[in-house]
């Protein structure tokens, strides 16, 4: 099962979510934090997926179940290829940020394929109305979502 994590006691709190991770293992061996300072709710593969790509919004938890938005694939993603841009050197940002304090951590090396990915994407060909993630993914690159960082 993958997992979910939201602020300590957050249920109904909309807007709570800090992490997800694929599995107990991953989280395991990439988180740098006590686990008892986190409401911690399986979700199944599918709904880890969804989140990663950008197809469902975390909203809330009531302990046992997480409320999603879906987004609305008629809708473009991005407005523009400036939007798309400045979410790419936003995420480089952080990934740069992460990268320098975990280096050590497995998710080390998925960052770092996924930044010089990034670095050399020819932003024009990446349509507007797919998360940037999704698009990955369907380009055969393994994505991270920032709620990844662990």
């Amino acid at each position: 099962m993958a997992k979910i994590l939201f602020t300590k006691n957050s249920v109904n709190q909309i807007g709570s979510v800090t992490n997800i991770a694929q599995d107990q293992n991953f989280l395991d061996s990439n988180k740098n934090f006590d686990e008892a300072n986190f409401d911690i709710l399986d979700i199944t593969t599918e709904e880890f997926n969804d989140i990663k790509n950008g197809v469902k919004f975390v909203i809330s938890h009531n302990g046992e179940t997480v409320s999603y938005n879906t987004r609305d694939e008629s809708e473009d993603f991005f407005n523009t290829e400036n939007n798309l841009k400045i979410y790419i050197d936003n995420l480089l940002e952080r990934f740069e940020i992460y990268l320098q304090y975990n280096s050590s951590k497995p998710l080390a090396n998925i960052v770092t394929n996924y930044v010089d990915w990034l670095k050399t994407l020819d932003t024009p060909s990446v349509p507007l109305n797919s998360s940037l993630e999704k698009y990955a993914s369907d380009q055969g690159v393994n994505p991270v979502h920032p709620l990844e960082l662990l």
